[in-house]
C-alpha cells in the first residue's frame, strides 16, 4: 500500500468517527413533538381542586413585605372559593365568585363585595391576587385573544399574560400538570409582586 493509499484510509476513519459523534449528538427528532401530543393531551377542568403553599413578595411604604401561607382553591364552573391560610393553619382570608359577584372575608374585618374580583383583591390586600388568569395558569393552560385556550408544554418555560410574568419551574410528571409557577410584575401601588405558588397533585371532585 503506497503512502497516498495509507492517507486517504486515515482521512476516511477520522471523517466516520467525527460523522457517527456528531450523529449522537443530536437530539430524537420526535422528541419535541411527543412532548407537544402529551401536552395537547390535557384538558381543561372546569371543576377542581387545588392545595398548596403560595409565598408572596411586595412592597408596602417603600418597605419590603413576605407573606408564606398556604391555599385552597375550589373551582365549580364559574363559581369559585379560594382560602388563604397563615403559616400556622390560620385562615387569613375567603374569596368567594359566584354570578352574584365577589365577596372577601377577612377576619376581624367586614365582609367586602364587588363585581370586579382582582381589583377588589388588590385594594383590600394591598398586593394583587390575579384570580382572572390563575383559573388558567394553575391549569397549564393560557388563554388566546380569541378567548381559546392553550395547553402549555410541560417544559421549564417563561411566558407573558395579563401583564405577569409567569415562569413554570416544575410540573407533576404523574399528572402532567404544574407544581411550581413563579408569577411577578410591578406595580404602582405594591412596587415589584412575586407570587412563588407550589400546587400539589390535582384533586377532582
Amino acid at each position: 500500500m503506497n503512502r497516498y493509499s495509507r492517507i486517504f484510509m486515515l482521512l476516511t476513519g477520522i471523517s466516520g468517527t467525527l460523522l457517527s459523534s456528531a450523529c449522537s449528538s443530536l437530539p430524537p427528532a420526535t422528541t419535541n413533538s411527543a412532548e407537544r401530543l402529551h401536552s395537547a393531551s390535557r384538558n381543561y377542568q372546569e371543576t377542581i381542586h387545588l392545595s398548596g403553599k403560595i409565598s408572596v413578595r411586595y412592597e408596602h411604604n417603600n418597605k419590603p413585605q413576605n407573606l408564606p401561607g398556604s391555599f385552597e382553591w375550589e373551582q365549580t364552573g364559574n363559581s369559585l372559593q379560594i382560602t388563604l391560610f397563615s403559616p400556622v393553619g390560620q385562615t387569613i382570608a375567603k374569596i368567594t365568585q359566584n354570578e352574584r359577584g365577589a365577596l372577601l372575608e377577612q377576619e376581624g374585618k367586614m365582609p367586602q363585595q364587588a363585581d370586579n374580583l382582582d381589583q377588589l383583591l388588590a385594594d383590600a390586600l394591598r398586593w394583587p391576587l390575579p384570580v382572572s388568569g390563575m383559573r388558567d395558569w394553575l391549569q397549564g393552560f393560557v388563554r388566546q385573544p380569541d378567548g381559546n385556550r392553550t395547553a402549555l408544554l410541560a417544559a421549564d418555560q417563561t411566558i407573558s399574560s395579563d401583564g405577569w410574568n409567569i415562569r413554570y419551574a416544575s410540573w407533576h410528571e404523574s399528572t402532567n400538570s404544574p407544581k411550581r409557577i413563579d408569577l411577578n410584575r410591578y406595580t404602582t401601588s405594591a412596587g415589584e409582586v412575586t407570587l412563588n405558588i407550589f400546587i400539589e397533585a390535582p384533586q377532582n371532585p
